[in-house]
């Protein structure tokens, strides 16, 4: 399982880094990194999600000849 982030966590994390964030702006954050661990079907059909190698492959059997 993927990790899920709060508005808090992120603050702490950018707060030891010396990044402060406007008021509500965590909660924004939060929400897209987390939106990248919801279930997709289309996503999970993907062969390059699965196998990395897949990815490179294709790349290479679209370049140029």
């Amino acid at each position: 399982m993927a990790k899920q982030w709060n508005a808090e966590a992120i603050e702490t994390v950018l707060a030891a880094q010396g990044i402060r964030l406007a008021p509500g702006r965590a909660e924004k954050l939060a929400a897209g990194l987390n939106a990248g661990a919801a279930a997709d079907a289309m996503r999970d059909a993907l062969p390059f999600e699965a196998d990395p190698a897949e990815y490179a492959l294709a790349v290479e059997r679209c370049k140029a000849k």
